[in-house]
């Protein structure tokens, strides 16, 4: 259930005068704070909640639209009624520990008409000991088990090798000997060559993406493994987000907010092409660079690769959407990749209804 609750006087006019109270583009609302620390959790114990406090400092009342989190694993109640001039209000998020371990980061972001409130949630997970079959799930083939057969490699940059580790788990009786084959050449895989029964060793995955334009969006990739020189019955799938080597720190980077992010598109008739306006503004000191857009389904933008937005400036796009002849809901999106350190890949998110 989502909630609203109201904080006496003295809080609100604490939070106005806070330091910590910062403003992200022509934001509505104040935070307390923008980040939220649920410090060290077990996994054992499941559920954790906190909360983020904000206060409407616009002077006019202000709709939340929604609030998107990069994770299924949490979850926020917000206001579904408009936030008053000078009220004070809560976001309680809450998340999910299970089949996590270690520091954990998870994104919040506030949505309204006109503006973007970029969040995050933090936690230190101890993971809940389990044997071998409940900690590597997925049969890769030969006896070779790992977490998962689908791994998410994240960004990686252009013109640096950047490097991760996936867990391979000896289930059989015997050491077995492994090699693996990649279908990307700028992906490099290197295996334990041997393997004992019983253990478990790290398969190294390089990502090596050259510097070009044509290098830009999402690589879906397959790992092939071979036991004892027998291909293994399921291949390991890593994708990666392929974006600029970019510097998080730098202060006069620059910094991208696009006006609405999520929209829904209400009793359209079916097959009917709709146009929808959108805004990309730079925040920052420096020009924002589009690298590469990629709409989804029937949907065609004006926005292209290669725009650039001047500090301070904006730029409009159109989006047209073509409403399924079959479904009456359908998702759809924009995905981009930009130069924004911060946030290098968005998507604009589109619901339509038709009737």
């Amino acid at each position: 259930m989502r909630r609203l609750r109201i904080f006496p006087f003295l809080l609100a006019v604490l939070l106005f005068h806070s330091p910590d109270v910062r403003a992200e583009g022509e934001s509505p609302f104040a935070f307390q704070e923008r980040s939220l620390d649920l410090g060290k959790i077990k996994e054992a114990d499941g559920l954790v909640s906190g909360s983020f406090w904000f206060i409407n400092r616009s002077g006019r009342p202000v709709q939340i639209d929604m609030v998107a989190t990069s994770c299924g694993c949490t979850t926020v109640d917000y206001p579904t009624k408009p936030v008053e001039p000078g009220q004070m209000c809560e976001l309680v998020v809450r998340f999910n520990p299970a089949n996590m371990s270690g520091k954990v980061y998870r994104d919040v972001t506030v949505i309204t008409r006109t503006s973007e409130d970029r969040l995050t949630v933090t936690a230190d997970v101890e993971p809940t000991p389990v044997g071998p079959e409940k900690m590597y799930p997925s049969i890769v083939g030969g006896g070779i088990r790992s977490r998962d057969v689908a791994y998410r490699f994240g960004y990686a940059a252009q013109g640096r090798s950047q490097s991760q580790s996936i867990t391979l788990y000896n289930g059989g009786d015997k050491t077995v000997l492994l090699t693996a084959e990649s279908s990307n050449p700028h992906l490099k895989v290197k295996c334990p060559y041997s393997l004992k029964a019983g253990t478990a060793d790290g398969m190294t995955v390089t990502y090596d993406i050259p510097v070009s334009a044509s290098n830009y969006g999402v690589s879906d990739d397959t790992i092939t493994l071979y036991v004892d020189g027998v291909k293994a019955e399921h291949p390991i799938r890593l994708s990666a987000i392929m974006v600029d080597d970019l510097d998080r720190n730098d202060k006069d980077a620059p910094s991208m907010r696009i006006t609405p992010s999520y929209f829904t598109l209400n009793d359209i008739r079916k097959g009917k092409t709709v146009k929808k306006q959108v805004t990309v503004f730079n925040d920052g000191r420096k020009p924002l660079v589009i690298r590469h857009v990629k709409p989804s389904g029937d949907i065609v933008t004006t926005l292209k690769a290669g725009v650039t937005v001047a500090p301070g400036a904006s730029a409009v796009f159109d989006i047209r959407i073509t409403a399924p002849k079959s479904a009456s809901i359908s998702d759809g999106s924009v995905f981009l990749i930009t130069n924004d350190p911060l946030r290098p890949q968005k998507e604009i998110t589109i619901r339509t209804n038709t009737k």
